[in-house]
């Protein structure tokens, strides 16, 4: 009888968890018994270890072998568990002889020949096992200079071979990616403010939603260029930072075994057709959805109007939180969410009042109101109207988004300095000690509350914006002219004040 005990991770969610590999080799008739997989995963991990074992240059022991994955409860899918069950059967048939496993982690899929390859939660699996004081050995296509991984506790391998030698100390596994040049250029986008004519205070909404990563909505008659301007977000952010970078890669890794270098972030736009499932993702299977697939990049929900409500209710505690919980029967994930969302309709809400004798353009205005609520536009910190440009302007020179880009950048450091995150991410304590104003300021913005009936979470986002306007401006207090400015970017008011009538 010959026991072995080899560690991996088995993906759950987003999030990874510690997966002890046993295996037993005893005498009897020849058969590869898998305890915690199903049988057609079983079958083809029994095949491609059995392949790249032989091809590797050692023997597959016709024998009888038993393999228990624990906890075997949380265990779903079949990725990574290749090169930890290979390194299992070597050593406990003798073929390896390994200085320590008790630190270390395998996490990999094997191709017929021996080669490793990457799998889906690779990048979790790296990111988990040094929080457990094990090192852990991944394939060596996730190695990238540009991002800084804690490189004393991961190994990056070609083949099962190579790994072999390493753990019996005939060899040191040394990262690297030949055919990888590194590179520190902006991503390329499609759009750039700078073709865009006009729409100047449209313009001035977006900067100030890149620079504070605020949420905004766009209202206006159709072909003012509301798409346009949201498509131009993406390119207006400020670089990645090595944790963005990390982020962003640990996402595409769930839904993808190879990753696509250099990264670059997100930007999403759904049809208005998907449904809540498809916007937030699901338990059963595990998959994620649009607003994590998001994260740290741009959710653009284009025709706002035409999504079901439940589909659009779904946002409203990811928008606040910055993450998901998705509970199903005994089954709870969490999946990161943080992104900056984007939304445009088709509705010039301006002209209500002027056209209600129209009962017919009434009605059709009411029943698409019924998939809105006042709950959801209020959590726009930012909203305008994108009205038709005025033709004497369309010759003006309009500003390039390198430039934006760079007062983007700089205000976005600041933040990071003074809090360490973007304004539209304080809570309200955080917002009295970072946003402080004065009080004839507050006695002022007290009275538009009372005013426009507004809500203590509209004053908050008032506040916050004003906060990323001083920035952008260089001050260093919120002054009137910074409130005044936030205020002008409060189209949602009209919008809830219609809703609150309409409700009633």
């Amino acid at each position: 009888m010959a026991l072995a005990e080899v560690f991996t991770r088995a993906l759950t969610g987003i999030s990874t968890l510690l997966v002890t590999v046993e295996i037993d080799i005893s005498k009897g008739l020849p058969g590869f018994t898998l305890v915690g997989l199903s049988d057609s995963i079983t079958r083809g991990i029994r095949a491609r270890v059995r392949s790249a074992i032989i091809n590797s240059g050692y023997h597959f022991p016709a024998r009888k072998i038993t393999l228990s994955l624990t906890p075997s409860d949380c265990i779903k899918e079949g990725y990574g568990y290749d090169l930890p069950i290979a390194i299992a059967v070597l050593v406990a048939s003798g073929q390896v002889n390994p200085l320590s496993l008790s630190h270390y982690e395998f996490y990999g899929e094997l191709s017929l020949d021996g080669t490793l390859n990457g799998c889906k939660g690779t990048i979790s699996a790296l990111l988990a096992a040094p929080d457990s004081n094990h090192h852990i050995i991944v394939a060596s296509e996730f190695y990238n200079p540009d991002i800084a991984f804690n490189q004393d506790a991961i190994f990056f391998a070609d083949d099962l071979k190579q790994v072999c030698r390493y753990i019996q100390g005939d060899t040191l596994l040394r990262p690297h990616r030949p055919d990888f040049i590194k590179t520190d250029a902006t991503p390329l986008y499609k759009n750039d403010l700078e073709t865009i004519i006009g729409q100047q205070h449209a313009k001035r909404a977006i900067e100030i939603a890149a620079a504070g990563g605020h949420s905004l909505l766009m209202g206006g008659p159709p072909g003012t260029g509301k798409t346009t301007l949201a498509n131009c977000l993406a390119g207006l952010l400020p670089p990645l930072t090595n944790d963005e970078k990390i982020a962003i890669a640990e996402v595409s890794n769930l839904l993808s075994s190879h990753l696509v270098f250099p990264l670059s972030r997100p930007f999403r736009s759904p049809h208005h057709s998907i449904t809540p499932a498809g916007l937030i993702g699901t338990t059963q299977p595990l998959s994620v959805g649009e607003i994590t697939l998001a994260h740290q990049g741009v959710l653009f929900l284009d025709e706002l109007m035409e999504f079901d409500k439940k589909t659009l209710e779904a946002l409203r505690t990811p928008l606040e939180k910055g993450s998901v919980l998705l509970s199903r029967a005994k089954k709870q994930v969490t999946y990161p969410a943080k992104f900056h969302l984007i939304a445009a309709m088709n509705f010039p809400f301006v002209q209500i009042h002027s056209q209600t004798k129209d009962q017919r353009k009434k009605h059709s205005i009411d029943k698409s109101l019924e998939r809105l609520s006042a709950a959801l536009i209020d959590r726009f910190q930012l909203s305008v109207e994108v009205s038709s440009p005025v033709e004497k302007r369309l010759t003006l020179k309009e500003e390039s988004g390198k430039c934006v880009r760079e007062r983007v950048s700089l205000a976005r450091h600041k933040q990071m300095e003074r809090q360490g995150k973007e304004n539209a991410r304080l809570c309200s304590s955080e917002v009295n000690f970072y946003c402080p104003i004065t009080e004839s300021d507050r006695a002022w913005l007290n009275n538009y509350y009372e005013k426009f009936l507004l809500s203590p979470r509209s004053v908050l986002h008032i506040i916050q914006v004003a906060r990323t306007i001083t920035d952008l401006n260089g001050e260093t207090t919120i002054t009137r002219h910074s409130l005044q400015e936030a205020l002008s970017y409060r189209y949602t008011d009209r919008i809830i004040h219609y809703l609150t009538h309409f409700y009633n």
